[in-house]
């Protein structure tokens, strides 16, 4: 069903920040050894209708490819279902509980019962399963907002639809919530810079760039379990460690020579402990940068805990006063990996002098 044009998606390779995915993508387990629940926490959902060609086409053809690109497993369809067990309920849980919730919108769309309940399960969570973080939302308008967003419209159509519908779907039925979901979609796209319709092929490759890079920082890092053999007794005493609140200790280094497995380690770490925090960020740094990139691991730190209110180009001290700021809350929770710190001026760079309580930085370093 794929008919991506190379040439735009190599391009998009070269202009979307898809570096760290795709570095770790040679780290990632296959899908079959991971728990059910952590691949959920570890895909994007693509929630779009095949009932409008143009949109179906956008999602199969430039959204998912995009996605793949960047190294970031993508659920789209109920061939992406795992086998066994009944496929409802495995999609109405991919849809609450993924990392990342991508929503195509058209008109067909809010008229669709899976899509409109896919929408409101990644919003408001399934009833009957608790999870610990909301996927972040990236809503793409593939018809005009206005369109779309007819409140009044949706309500009436699920009013009249309800009656029709199968026992078992009408409770899940809420027409007045499920055209505010609609509405809070459109307020949802200034926060993922994503203004204009998709539906001119022109704008389909810029709105994929767009939804990459906001993506790219919401979906979890999964190290490969085989890469840290022999090293099950350190991991398990950091582990401990690290579960045990000490307002002692903010910061954890891993240092010793390169090839020791230090990066490895502290992506393992990350993937153990990062569902107790509610924000988390992981940053790589290169060899003989020093302080010259700090603006735009700053910018990815940022985008990766969810702050908000920060441009790109802003001057660094700017950044750094928003994350402080950010991070400060004691109602933020912060896990953030530093890999592959060469000099202390990395440190005054990007990290905060003050964090929240129960908030944890792990560093490595030769």
């Amino acid at each position: 069903i794929s008919h991506t044009n190379q040439d735009e998606l190599n391009k998009m390779s070269a202009d979307a920040p898809l570096s760290e995915h795709a570095r770790l993508e040679a780290d990632q387990p296959s899908a079959t050894s991971m728990p059910i629940m952590m691949q959920l926490t570890s895909q994007v959902f693509v929630s779009h209708t095949g009932q409008d060609e143009g949109a179906k086409n956008f999602a199969a053809s430039v959204l998912k490819p995009a996605l793949e690109m960047a190294g970031l497993p993508v659920f789209m369809d109920f061939q992406d279902l795992q086998p066994g067990g009944p496929w409802p309920d495995k999609l109405m849980d991919a849809a609450a509980h993924s990392a990342v919730v991508v929503v195509v919108l058209s008109k067909s769309y809010t008229q669709r019962y899976w899509c409109m309940l896919e929408l409101d399960l990644a919003l408001h969570g399934h009833p009957d399963r608790s999870r610990d973080t909301a996927p972040l939302i990236i809503p793409v308008f593939y018809d005009n907002t206005e369109v779309v967003v007819q409140q009044q419209d949706i309500q009436q159509h699920w009013a009249a639809q309800l009656s029709d519908l199968p026992q078992d779907r009408q409770v899940w039925v809420a027409a007045d919530r499920w055209s505010a979901n609609v509405a809070q979609m459109k307020e949802q796209l200034q926060a993922v810079r994503l203004y204009s319709a998709t539906s001119q092929k022109d704008s389909q490759w810029q709105a994929a760039r767009s939804v990459v890079a906001a993506a790219v920082h919401a979906v979890p890092m999964h190290a490969a379990i085989d890469a840290v053999m022999g090293f099950e007794q350190q991991e398990a005493q950091l582990v401990a460690e690290l579960t045990v609140p000490d307002p002692q200790r903010l910061a954890l280094w891993l240092h010793g020579l390169g090839g020791l497995g230090k990066t490895t380690m502290a992506k393992l770490l990350y993937n153990r402990l990062q569902h107790q925090f509610s924000h988390r960020a992981f940053v790589e740094l290169q060899p003989d940068e020093g302080c010259s990139r700090a603006d735009k691991h700053l910018v990815s730190i940022l985008g990766q805990l969810g702050a908000s209110g920060f441009g790109e180009h802003q001057p660094p001290a700017i950044l750094l006063n928003i994350l402080s700021d950010f991070v400060a809350r004691q109602d933020r929770k912060v896990l953030l990996v530093i890999d592959n710190v060469w000099e202390a001026g990395q440190l005054d760079a990007l990290l905060p002098m003050q964090f929240a309580n129960g908030s944890q930085i792990i560093m490595t370093s030769r």
